[in-house]
């Protein structure tokens, strides 16, 4: 199976601007952060459980 990067963040990117169109900087550096968070909180959930899985 191919994974088609170019194509997944290029929809990601369309996505992303769709909604923070017209938003001032701050708006769009807060968007950014949460993102990040919930990013950074799935991974962190899902090595958790990858390690859980291991022992």
């Amino acid at each position: 199976m191919a994974v088609k990067a170019v194509e997944m963040v290029r929809k990601i990117r369309d996505k992303h601007f769709d909604e923070t169109r017209g938003l001032p900087v701050e708006e769009q550096i807060k968007f950014i952060k949460k993102k990040s968070g919930e990013l950074q909180k799935r991974f962190k959930t899902s090595h958790r459980s990858t390690a859980d899985n291991r022992a």
